[in-house]
Order: structure tokens, then sequence, then C-alpha cells
């Protein structure tokens, strides 16, 4: 993944005052821009793939065979056979001037006959494989099938060899090719990759797991979000990648898919960062599901009752899915090896920054702002650099930016090793009011202990380390 692209996302504001950030907010919004375009682009081309094989579709009669040839593909298999006819007829002639059935020649004639009649028996089977592929592909586009989770290069291939513009030949033993223009030469059919479906099966599963989780009106917590989060991982991967493709890009339970913006996510060697998405985001909305089926179970109060009452208590008895986040976000205090610190504030903010891509507030790890802080000076990193910002920032972990103003960033006073204070931190920017925020760090050890009983107390030393930066 571009994580220099995902890092600007999150720290580019505008900048009016200083220009001291000048060069930096230049360089990671060029990277946006690139982003913004590419997709643009790519969004831009599965229109015209898709708009021209809508067009196909349309044009054809209601009596056309479509498992016919158009003329220059029968042309083609024409030449083939006239082409292989002749050299079985010659080696027919020839086979019969020899005496000895046993000598070399004889069995090479021989050879050359069977292997030609093996071709026409693989183009056969090759050509009905095919016109069986263009009526599945074209029935599934127009029935909107196929998935969107396809790549640009599968889907205009099949654009191509299912529509007129599919330029065919016919290769060594019979085998149907089909000219690529982006490679500039034939390619072999049975190796083409063609466009997979979007997973109806998994997403019936999915959503039928969402109807459950609703019906049992009780929010997600503990052994059973554990179990639901099982079963929902191997409903993701029970198809491969396909499915997970499917998922991530096609409207199921989430519309519009989860619309992930940065195109490298997709890449094979990224399928891990991939599946983790897609299963963290239908969790996400398999625990809201869960909470609003809690929510709308609930007996109705009376007044008098004792406890919450009024828009705190509507507020505690919806907003279980964010505490739920927020526990599973101090899982980070475990303390780490002085070489993992980085990483670990790295990935911490990267969640803080993504629960409302809107909010003004951005935080960046320690690295990340020492690279924008020696950065914005022109300052090589040495170890006289790294004891400057050390004496001058502390040992914070985290920091809060100020895109107008980055040497005035603050350094949080969080302890990354304490699962209470980034529980905390996490309620802070989740939105929740002072009062719902005070209830659930009241409640935080039941929580914590209804979670995982077995939970033992973890070293709450603060992190003061930085990974490759542990000097700084």
């Amino acid at each position: 993944m571009n994580q220099q692209l995902v890092k600007g996302e999150a720290f580019v504001r505008s900048s009016t005052q200083s220009n001291w950030n000048e060069p930096l907010m230049k360089g990671l919004n060029s990277g946006l821009e690139q982003l913004a375009q590419i997709n643009a682009l790519n969004k831009a081309e599965r229109k015209q793939i898709n708009n021209k094989v809508s067009t196909y579709i349309n044009q054809l009669n209601s009596d056309v065979d479509l498992t016919n040839l158009d003329s220059s593909q029968q042309q083609a298999v024409t030449n083939y056979l006239v082409q292989e006819k002749n050299k079985y007829a010659e080696a027919a002639v020839q086979i019969t001037k020899i005496e000895d059935p046993s000598s070399q020649e004889y069995l090479d004639y021989r050879d050359q006959m069977n292997g030609i009649q093996r071709s026409f028996g693989n183009l056969a089977n090759q050509l009905n494989k095919y016109k069986e592929d263009k009526i599945s592909y074209l029935k599934d586009f127009d029935d909107r099938r196929v998935s969107d989770g396809n790549e640009i290069g599968s889907l205009k291939k099949a654009s191509r060899i299912y529509t007129d513009e599919g330029s065919m030949g016919i290769g060594p033993g019979g085998q149907v090719t089909f000219w690529d223009d982006d490679d500039g030469k034939y390619e072999n059919y049975s190796t083409i990759q063609k466009p997979f479906l979007k997973d109806f099966k998994a997403a019936d599963s999915i959503l039928s797991l969402n109807e459950s989780v609703y019906n049992a009106g009780e929010s997600l917590t503990g052994a059973r979000k554990d179990m639901i989060r099982n079963k929902l991982k191997n409903m993701i991967n029970s198809g491969g990648r396909d499915t997970v493709m499917s998922l991530a890009s096609d409207d199921f339970l989430i519309d519009g898919g989860l619309n992930l913006q940065d195109p490298s996510i997709f890449e094979p060697e990224n399928q891990d960062l991939l599946a983790d998405t897609v299963l963290n985001s239908y969790m996400n909305a398999l625990t809201d599901t869960a909470a609003q089926g809690a929510n709308d179970k609930r007996p109705a109060s009376n007044r008098g009752s004792g406890g919450y009452s009024g828009a705190l208590k509507d507020e505690v008895n919806v907003s279980g899915p964010v505490a739920n986040d927020a526990l599973e976000f101090s899982k980070f205090g475990t303390p780490v090896a002085a070489n993992q610190r980085e990483k670990k504030a790295s990935e911490m903010v990267n969640i803080i920054n993504s629960i409302d891509p809107t909010s003004k507030q951005v935080y960046a790890s320690r690295g990340e702002f020492y690279d924008m802080w020696a950065n914005g000076y022109d300052l090589d990193d040495s170890e006289e650099t790294r004891a400057k910002f050390s004496r001058q920032y502390g040992p914070s972990q985290i920091f809060s930016i100020n895109p107008k103003d980055v040497p005035g960033s603050k350094p949080l006073a969080v302890n990354t090793d304490d699962p209470y204070e980034l529980y905390e931190f996490y309620l802070k920017n989740s939105g929740l009011s002072t009062k719902a925020r005070n209830h659930y760090l009241t409640n935080f050890d039941r929580q914590k202990k209804e979670s995982n009983p077995k939970q033992t107390k973890t070293n709450n030393n603060p992190s003061t380390g930085g990974g490759s930066l542990d000097n700084i």
C-alpha cells in the first residue's frame, strides 16, 4: 500500500499562515491529487467498458445465435483447418511410400498425422468452451452479476473477446487465441483471466448473520463477539480472493461497497491487508446492527425507576459499538520491543484518525512527526538532530498536529502502555458526550473482564522509544 498517500490523507489540511511546512504539504497534496486521478481514470475506464458491452448487447437481434462465430473468427478457423488438412494429406501420401513401418521416418509421419487429429478435437472443444463462456458472460453482464471487484485488465479483455472486437487466431495444437492490444501478441484463451461474479452466496450468509445479531437484541461483546467474528471470517475466506474482492467492492450489506480509495490495497501482495480491512468493516456493521437491535428491544423504562434517563440513557444504549472499539484499541497497551514502538504508535494514530475523517483534529506518531519536523527545518537525520527533537518534545509517542503551525504541534501525555489511558484516548475522539465517556470509563474494568475473563494486568511502564527512531 502507498503509505505516503495514506499518511497524506490524514495530515493534509489548509495552511494560510506559516510557510514552514509548505514544501511538505505541497508534496502530500500532490500525492492525494495523484490518488484521486488514478481513481477517476479507473472509474472512467470501467464506465467506458460497461457502455461498450451494453451497446453490443442492445444491438443484438432476438434471433441472433451467439454460438456462431463472426466472419473474421470463422475465417481464422477455416484457414487453420485447411492448412492442417493439407499437412495431413501430405503426410498420408508420404507414409504410404515407406515400406518399413518401424522406421523413424514412418513413425514421424504417423505422429504428425495423429497430432493433427488431436488438434482438431482440441480446437472443437475450445471453440465450444468459448461459445459457452460468451453466452454466460453476456447474460451475467446484462443481469448485473459481474463483480465490480474485477481488475480493469480482466474486464477490458472480456469486453473485447466476447463482443465484435475479439480478434481470434488459432495457435499450435488447435489452441484458440485472442490478440492482446496491450501486450501486442496473441494469448491462449485458456490462460486469459475471466471476470468473476458477485459472491451472492457469501453475501447472503453475512446478511443472515446480520439478521441474527439484530434479533438477538444484545450488543456484541466478549466471547459472543469473538464467535461472530470467527463466523464472519470463515464466510469471507470461503471463496478465496474473488470473494474478498467482491465483498470489498460490491453492494451487499454496505451500500457502494467499502469505497476503498487506495487502489494498491487490491494488489495481490496486499491480500492479507485487504482481507483484514473487509473483515473489520463488516464486523463494524454487524456491531452497529447488534447495538441497534439491543436498543430496539430494550423494555421501556418508567419515570423514577432509577439509573440513567433521557438523552444520556439513549446515548449509552446505542454507543455500545464505540465502547467495544475503544476496548479493542486499549489492547495496544501491551508493551512491545523497542524496535516495534514506532510501528505500534503509527497503527494507533491511523485508527484514531480514521474515526472521523472530517475532523480537524489530526494525530501523528513520534516517528511521523519527527520526519515532518526535520524536513520542515531542512535537518538531516543525525544523533544531534534526534537529541534536539527529544529535548524540545520529550518522550511522547503521539502528537496532536497543527497543520497551520507544525512546529507548534503538541506532544500528548498518553501512556501507550496503559490500556486505560488508551481506552480514554479513543473515547475522547469518538464524539461521545462527557457524561457518556465517564459512564464507560467507570465501567472499564468490568467491560474488560467480561470481554476476556482470563486477562491479566499489563505492565504500565510508558513507552518512550520509537522503534528505528528509538533514540529520538
